[in-house]
């Protein structure tokens, strides 16, 4: 071989190894300096990679007396409309609480501000919860009187359900449906960002002689208080009436 030919020769050996290194290099897991060392998400991988699978346990809940299920509903309030007037039953110690309609409905006075008592009757939607306990992470009463003539009761239980799918497909809400029946559903499912386990019971009710459900009802709260929950639930629907407007 020429002197040229050697040459040649060994730099092209030289450019391989540095080529190879390279290849080595980029295959390699990498570490950060700055923050814990994390896995790099597969290219199109064959087994789909589910976000929720590392919360496989829940936050603590809140310190809070559990909800009995012995509570009386003696206080009596009133909503109506258009539609219909609606007359339920809610436990005489708890609060009242602003809640903003859905958007775009205007929203006259801010979620969580509490309510005057002239002003209960007055909202569409109306948040209970018991004295002292925090906006969040306890148990709750929602009672909401809706504007709607078109959905029957079982239509707004299957738009409930999807209304929690597409949360769940957004923000990796994991839930799941504990009952469900013409009427109502049950879910159970965990609350982003607190990561807690939360149980959330809604239900329709339609005047007598209307398809059309005009009020809505739900309660919220830890697995501790399911059984007050239930028994909230079942008592409301007891004491709950509704009629048309003359």
């Amino acid at each position: 071989m020429s002197l040229r030919g050697l040459v040649v020769a060994l730099l092209c050996g030289l450019l391989g190894l540095g080529g190879g290194a390279l290849v080595a290099y980029a295959v390699q897991p990498h570490t950060h300096d700055a923050g814990s060392p994390r896995p790099v998400g597969a290219v199109s991988p064959s087994v789909p990679i589910d976000p929720t699978s590392a919360r496989s346990s829940y936050a603590p809940d809140i310190t809070f007396p559990t909800l009995s299920p012995d509570l009386f509903l003696q206080a009596v309030h009133t909503l109506k409309n258009r539609l219909a007037t609606w007359t339920y039953h809610v436990p005489a110690s708890w609060t009242a609480y602003a809640a903003c309609p859905p958007a775009p409905a205007p929203c006259k006075i801010p979620t969580d501000t509490v309510l005057k008592p002239g002003q209960v009757d007055k909202q569409h939607q109306v948040v209970f919860r018991p004295p002292g306990e925090p906006t969040l992470g306890g148990y709750l009463m929602r009672v909401a009187l809706l504007d709607n003539t078109l959905s029957n009761v079982g239509q707004m239980v299957a738009t409930k359900i999807v209304g929690f799918e597409q949360q769940q497909a957004a923000t990796s809400e994991e839930f799941h449906i504990i009952r469900q029946t013409a009427y109502s559903v049950y879910f159970r499912y965990r609350a982003l960002p607190s990561n807690r386990l939360r149980y959330n019971y809604f239900q329709w009710f339609a005047v007598d002689g209307q398809p059309n459900a005009t009020l809505e009802m739900s309660v919220a709260g830890r697995k501790s208080d399911v059984p007050g929950l239930k028994a909230l639930f079942n008592r409301f629907a007891d004491n709950a009436s509704g009629s048309s407007p003359r």
